[in-house]
């Protein structure tokens, strides 16, 4: 292999320098001889004073070593140049570039430590080393350096934007944005990004402007994302006429995206426009057909709009390929309970406590299934079940309420009692306990200060509860002060259709002696309840 011949000192005395700090750069070339490499052009400081020759021989060295692809060689070689001419700008710099290259970070910071005044170009590769070894408190206070001394540089304002992000810094991070799209007013992304930053930080009208800045420079399909960001930014500002004109603009500009359609389908049924809803949900589905929560999606849709036959075969579809999710079974159980279908409902919703053991409706519409069956042994039973699967407090308190209510219905009271007992001491302020509690005793004529103390409670927490409102008329009329219990029950009445509440306001008619309105008031409620032999018995039919 034949040795390289690098140039001699005998160049030097193209040179001419002083020990000036101030850097001015000169273009010297290097002729070779045959056998020697040509050196490209190369920056050298003119000075005042004569330059060691020694220190321009190895600084061609390096510089040819650099342009070989040798950044060690480079390095030692620059290296041994800076103990001839240790004040050079372009012999540090050089040097710390090469040193990046090398991954030695460290020894090239330090070699830019050297360097004063600090510009444009030292500032970047020092921001770079610091990005390079992690140190990013460090990066960012470069390059908010680096922007101090050029407000133009996009690499910059990229990275403090992605640190401010990381760090939670939302007002930094928007500033950075605000500053990338100064510099790159064209990128769409760029001011969606922005948008979705003005909008996180509360300032609605700033992110409207951004979205709609990102859509006039890009109205293409592949710029989608700014028509989605301005429905849920309209939505969030509860206007959803305009989050709908925006997503009808949205699929002028792309007719299949499966985005707009999607958005379209919750805006209508947020509405409760459900059949508007329709054609949105099933073309989402053709559009992701792999996509199974949009096929569960269209067979919610389905079961409210009564369109069981679609709902199930939707449903019944999923759960056959293998999609195991609770809501599928749980919604074939409601099917097949309109339909009047029992046993598969009790199946279904059986899987339901199988596969979300922990959430207490699917155990309450088992036990609901048992009592249309009328078996109320495993009634009781499912819902103690569910009690021992309950990880959330307010999910227990409302299954121990189901099996009270049971208790009551057949009989059990003592047991009734006590589990409403049990619930009002773990929740003193659970008002539907409280009231059922309350009006059994009323009813029964069982403790009536103590149950009129109850419901008291239950009305304090929900004023305009219907239920309670009459819970409390009946137990002032068992207390008889039918004066109160009257302006109860009218005013329970005002708010409800309820035949137990015209039954019970006939009574207190009938107490005061106003035999007219009490006969009034029975007849409604047979009216809602034809086939109540005790009401037809007060009315002496």
């Amino acid at each position: 292999m034949k040795r390289l011949t690098l140039v001699t000192p005998l160049l030097a005395f193209l040179v001419i320098g002083c020990s000036s700090p101030a850097v001015k750069r000169q273009v010297v070339e290097v002729k070779a001889e045959p056998g020697q490499v040509r050196a490209q052009p190369i920056p050298l400081v003119p000075t005042h004073e004569k330059i060691d020759p020694r220190a321009f021989h190895f600084f061609v060295n390096a510089t040819l070593y650099e342009q070989m692809g040798n950044p060690l060689l480079a390095a030692i070689n620059y290296k041994k140049s800076l103990e001839f001419f240790p004040e050079s700008y372009e012999i540090r710099f050089s040097l710390a570039k090469n040193l990046y290259r090398m991954e030695k970070y460290e020894d090239a910071l330090v070699a830019l430590a050297e360097i004063s005044p600090v510009d444009t170009s030292v500032q970047e590769l020092r921001a770079g080393l610091y990005q390079a070894m992690g140190a990013e408190d460090s990066a960012c206070i470069s390059f908010l350096e680096l922007v101090k001394l050029n407000h133009n540089d996009s690499r910059a304002y990229s990275y403090l934007a992605s640190f401010y992000r990381k760090h939670g810094n939302l007002d930094s991070t928007v500033w950075a944005y605000e500053n990338l799209v100064r510099l790159k007013p064209d990128h769409s992304r760029l001011w969606s990004e922005l948008a979705r930053l003005q909008a996180e930080k509360g300032d609605y009208d700033a992110a409207k402007k951004s979205f709609w800045s990102s859509i006039e420079v890009a109205k293409s399909p592949h710029n989608i994302l700014p028509y989605i960001g301005l429905e849920e930014l309209y939505q969030a500002m509860q206007q959803p006429d305009s989050a709908l004109i925006v997503l009808n603009m949205a699929l002028e500009v792309e007719p299949d995206n499966v985005l707009a359609h999607r958005g379209l389908r919750g805006l209508y049924v947020s509405m409760d426009s459900l059949g508007l809803a329709l054609p949105h949900a099933i073309k989402e589905v053709e559009l992701a057909p792999l996509n199974r929560s949009a096929a569960r999606r269209l067979g919610v849709l389905y079961y409210w709009l009564d369109s069981l036959q679609q709902a199930d075969s939707i449903f019944s579809y999923l759960v056959e390929s293998g999609d195991q999710h609770p809501a599928n079974h749980s919604f074939l159980g409601r099917i097949a309970l309109r339909n009047d279908e029992l046993e598969r409902a009790c199946k279904q919703f059986a899987i339901v406590t199988q596969l979300a053991d922990s959430v207490h409706t699917s155990w309450l519409d088992l036990g609901y299934v048992y009592r249309l069956m009328g078996e109320p042994d495993k009634e009781i039973e499912t819902y103690r079940s569910g009690l021992s699967h309950m990880r959330d407090d307010q999910n227990r308190l409302r299954l121990l309420f189901a099996l009270g209510v049971v208790y009551e219905q057949h009989g059990r009271i003592e047991e009734s009692i006590a589990i409403f007992e049990e619930l009002i001491a773990k929740d003193p302020d659970f008002d539907p306990a409280l009231n059922y509690l309350g009006y059994m005793l009323a009813d029964r004529g069982e403790q009536l200060e103590y149950a009129k103390e109850l419901i008291q409670q239950a009305v304090s927490i929900s004023p305009d509860n219907a239920a309670y409102l009459d819970s409390y008329g009946w137990v002032s009329y068992r207390l008889g002060n039918y004066d109160q219990a009257l302006v109860y029950l009218k005013k329970a009445v005002s708010l409800d259709n309820d035949s137990v509440v015209f039954d019970h306001l006939g009574d207190v008619y009938k107490a005061v002696g106003d035999t007219e309105q009490a006969r009034t008031w029975w007849q409604k409620a047979l009216e809602m309840d034809p086939d109540n032999e005790r009401i037809k018995e007060k009315l002496g039919l």
